[in-house]
């Protein structure tokens, strides 16, 4: 797995060879692809964020699901792993500190953003 950055904290950051993946399978709409996913991904979590307070553990079990599925779908690795952490503590009705846990993800979104920047997709 190919890593962005030299922070060992970046390691699992970006899949390079996923997003390879996509490139040979997307061609020229790679770039509207990932913009669609990082932009259903900023959704996702802003949606967790504004709603934990008031909504079900249900329904954030299913959004921490989309938003594993949609980073693994990037190779965004790390963030994809916060969230299945998230999803497995709602999944089993377990106490999970959501606000430390998305502050998580939104460091790694953020992470997740501008690695794909520095990368040539066009």
């Amino acid at each position: 797995m190919s890593q962005i950055g030299s922070n060992p904290d970046d390691q699992l950051t970006l899949d390079e060879k996923a997003i390879a993946r996509l490139k040979q399978d997307m061609g020229e709409d790679l770039y509207m692809v990932l913009e669609a996913y990082v932009e259903s991904i900023d959704d996702l979590l802003n949606d967790i964020q504004s709603r934990t307070v008031k909504t079900s553990r249900d329904d954030l079990h299913r959004w921490a699901h989309s938003l594993k599925s949609s980073a693994a779908s990037i190779g965004a690795m790390r963030l994809s792993q916060l969230a299945a952490e998230m999803e497995h503590s709602f999944r089993n009705r377990e106490t999970i500190d959501v606000a430390a846990q998305l502050e998580s993800m939104q460091n790694e979104y953020q992470k997740v953003s501008a690695g794909l920047e520095k990368l040539d997709l066009r």
